[in-house]
Order: C-alpha cells, then structure tokens, then sequence
C-alpha cells in the first residue's frame, strides 16, 4: 500500500487515542496546523464507524489543549475533503486542525471567504 498516513510512525504523533493520531501538516498554513488521522484506513469522514466519532471529537479536544498551551490561538479552523472532486487527494481519512491567531498572514475570515481564495 502507498498510503502516506499508514507509514507513519508513533514518534511523530503529537496526540492519539484508541482510533486516531495527530501529527504537525508538513505543508502548515498556519503555524500549529495539525493533522488528525484515522488508524484504521477509512477513506474519508463518511467512512467512519459510529464509534470512531466520539474518539475524532476526544482527540480534538486534546488536540486543542495541547495547542492552546503552545501557541494560544484566537480560533480554528477544522476542515477534511472527501473525494476527489472535493480535493482529496490522500484517501485516508484525515482532519486539518488549523489554529488561527490575529497575526495570520491571512486576515482572519471564514471557511467560505478561504474557499472563494483557492478556487
């Protein structure tokens, strides 16, 4: 298997729990942009098992703290594509976790005002 987030190794794991990791985005768009990623290879959010989203919201809010403690952000944004036409392009589930601080290189705006800038 050619999956990226398979090979990952749990050194590099920020956070985790029974059924995701967390590590840093190797691409940030802002400082403290995290990845939460599925252990189990599910292809997208629409893939995961019931008992798999109490485990993605518990790693979320450790993954906050853990953020809050480091970098103080004012806000989040939390985003995942699912499907190729959405811009998927690893088909392994995964959550961008980005912190959001008023010195953003980026004036702070909503995920619709980012969305018109990339398309």
């Amino acid at each position: 298997m050619h999956c990226p987030f398979c090979r990952i190794e749990s050194d590099q794991h920020l956070a985790e729990n029974e059924h995701f990791f967390a590590i840093r985005d190797i691409h940030p768009v802002t400082p403290g942009h995290c990845l939460v990623v599925a252990k189990r290879h599910a292809q997208d959010f629409f893939d995961l098992q019931p008992s798999e989203m109490a485990s993605l919201h518990e790693i979320c809010l450790k993954l906050r703290d853990i953020l809050e403690d480091e970098i103080q952000p004012a806000a989040y944004n939390l985003g995942m594509n699912c499907g190729a036409a959405a811009g998927q392009s690893v088909f392994h589930f995964h959550l961008h976790f980005i912190p959001r601080t008023r010195r953003d290189r980026r004036p702070l705006q909503g995920l619709r005002e980012y969305v018109k800038e990339i398309l």
